[in-house]
């Protein structure tokens, strides 16, 4: 796995709005990074470490599980 391509698409996927994909990669790099795989380059200076990176990229991921939910929802209320 790359988790910076991973990291990019699920970015992308999720300014599309694209909730299966988003949902698709959240999932595939919370797995990675629960395998202690290290995690992609995500926000701020490189020099803040694996830590950092690794706490961005597991909230970010959550966000976006719940951002799917949440989509999921309302597309849910909008056809009853």
């Amino acid at each position: 796995m790359d988790p910076q391509a991973t990291w990019q698409e699920l970015l992308e996927a999720r300014l599309n709005r694209d909730w299966n994909r988003a949902e698709e990669l959240a999932d595939a790099l919370l797995a990675w990074l629960q395998r202690r795989g290290f995690p992609p380059h995500t926000v701020g200076d490189p020099k803040l470490g694996t830590r950092w990176h690794h706490a961005v990229a597991y909230f970010v991921c959550h966000l976006v599980l719940a951002d799917a939910k949440q989509a999921r929802t309302r597309a849910k209320r909008r056809r009853a």
